[in-house]
């Protein structure tokens, strides 16, 4: 391995790595979720407010990873699809519930079958075992990273 004062392949970086594969399982993520017309970022709202009923729009943000500033204008082009709610009058510092509409829960379970397939073409080819040592991996060094 070459000293890394002295520069080297980038691929010895991890960070690296998983910040170019990351862009890569993006744009696949993306591209599975095409025919709903869900980005990534809107699956995750969707699946966030389904498994966790009554967040504030500063807690989606945080669990997206994205800014408070972000889910607002977010979550108003997922209110205009019909997807969300936001059940009471907003207004300047009170939090407005937001929940998954039916036609938002019937695009989720869509979405849900197109990356669950995705994700059996990947534990396919990497094999049970190691899709999840990988998985246990990841988690632990997303752990490591925390939030920013």
């Amino acid at each position: 391995m070459t000293s890394r004062a002295s520069g080297g392949p980038p691929d010895e970086f991890l960070e690296y790595r998983l910040v170019r594969l990351a862009s890569r399982l993006e744009r696949r993520f993306a591209a599975t979720l095409a025919p709903t017309g869900l980005s990534p970022r809107q699956f995750s709202v969707l699946a966030v407010l389904t498994e966790s009923p009554g967040v504030t729009s500063a807690e989606l943000a945080r669990a997206v990873l994205t800014t408070p500033q972000s889910m607002g204008a977010l979550l108003d082009q997922m209110e205009s699809r019909g997807l969300v709610e936001r059940t009471a009058e907003r207004g300047r510092g009170r939090a407005a519930p937001i929940r998954v509409t039916d036609a938002g829960a019937a695009l989720l379970r869509e979405a849900y079958r197109l990356v669950d397939a995705l994700d059996g073409a990947t534990r396919q080819r990497l094999g049970e075992r190691d899709h999840q040592q990988l998985t246990r991996l990841l988690a632990v060094l997303e752990g490591h990273v925390g939030e920013d």
